[in-house]
């Protein structure tokens, strides 16, 4: 075979050595490259959120001081209710206690007032029914609207309850 100077041999392994690794560092080279451009947009996006940070920052602390505004009104709102709802419950006690009076649990002492008497309706001069009932008795004007209201204030307790 060929008797090939030992230095020539070392000289070749070296220089195919060599190739290899020029070859692996353009290798590294371009990840190298491509790990500093991802770096960059990595930068980027860093940056926008920490901005994006700063601004839910100021976006809560801006909604718990309008929080605590509605907050505030919410229970203002709500004593004003409550002292509405107490003043109604009042008037609704009231108005039972008139409506039981005026449907005939009248205390003693008291005056009572005889309610006009209904008669059936009345013919019309051609035989039809008149759709107006003829009072037996005939009343006062004032009398007439205190029975009317009366008789009002009556049905509409009667329905509230």
């Amino acid at each position: 075979m060929f008797n090939l100077p030992t230095d020539l041999l070392l000289d070749l392994l070296v220089a195919v050595l060599l190739v290899a690794t020029i070859f692996f560092c353009v290798l590294l080279d371009r990840r190298l490259k491509a790990l500093r451009s991802g770096q960059d947009g990595l930068k980027a996006i860093i940056d926008q959120l920490n901005t994006a940070t700063a601004r839910a920052e100021m976006s809560i602390g801006q909604l718990k001081q309008v929080s605590g505004d509605a907050d505030t009104g919410l229970n203002d709102q709500l004593r004003q209710a409550r002292l509405v709802s107490d003043e109604l419950s009042v008037m609704l006690a009231s108005g039972n206690k008139l409506a039981d009076r005026l449907s005939g649990e009248r205390p003693s002492g008291a005056m009572v007032h005889d309610e006009p008497k209904i008669v059936p309706l009345s013919k019309t001069k051609t035989g039809a029914a008149s759709l107006s009932p003829i009072l037996s008795e005939p009343l006062e004007p004032a009398e007439q609207l205190e029975s009317g209201l009366n008789q009002t204030l009556l049905d509409a307790l009667k329905k509230a309850r």
